[in-house]
């Protein structure tokens, strides 16, 4: 903002506190204002800017008593062979190291994140690989105690279930004994 006063100074800029600070004091109870960490004015003379610093600097701001601002104390200082143009290439300068430290952060984070769910994925990959292993070991082990033929079938799959050999019977033998018969048929 350019401004023309008796003072002679014909140029201000006003910075802000950072956006994360605001929300953490307005959210400890503290007030809603908008604040300013920094600013600057530029001056037409030197004599003029030096007079100003030396004038304000370390004494109340003042106003009424009532006033947000009365307690507060001006911290001044003049800076020497300091342009305004120095001044906004910094700010920009300050903005843009700020953004590219924010994204390498950001990739930083996708690059751990992307880091753990490829070492989980792995480790669900040896797991399994594990258990199947464990589980033709024990299936080697089961055919290898098995002694007769018979129940090989059953340990190829060992989700199938498990079936009771028959006893030698009259059912298998196809002989039924004729009390049986008659008790059904008699009914």
């Amino acid at each position: 903002a350019v401004v023309s006063t008796q003072s002679g100074h014909y140029g201000r800029d006003l910075q802000p506190e950072d956006p994360e600070i605001r929300k953490r004091r307005k959210i400890g109870g503290g007030s809603g204002k908008k604040k300013f960490t920094e600013g600057w004015i530029e001056f037409k003379k030197k004599r003029i800017a030096k007079a100003v610093v030396q004038s304000l600097n370390g004494n109340i701001i003042g106003g009424k008593k009532g006033s947000y601002y009365h307690d507060d104390i001006w911290a001044m200082k003049y800076l020497p062979r300091f342009k305004w143009s120095n001044l906004t290439e910094k700010l920009a300068y300050d903005s843009a190291v700020r953004k590219k430290k924010l994204q390498q952060e950001m990739t930083q984070v996708k690059k751990e994140t992307n880091f753990f769910l490829e070492q989980v994925d792995k480790n669900k990959q040896i797991s399994a690989i594990k258990r199947k292993r464990e589980e033709k070991q024990l299936t080697s082990m089961k055919d290898n105690s098995l002694p007769s033929g018979d129940d090989k079938t059953d340990s190829i799959n060992p989700k199938a279930p498990k079936q009771r050999k028959l006893a030698q019977s009259s059912i298998r033998t196809n002989k039924t004994p004729p009390d049986i018969l008659s008790s059904v048929f008699t009914q």
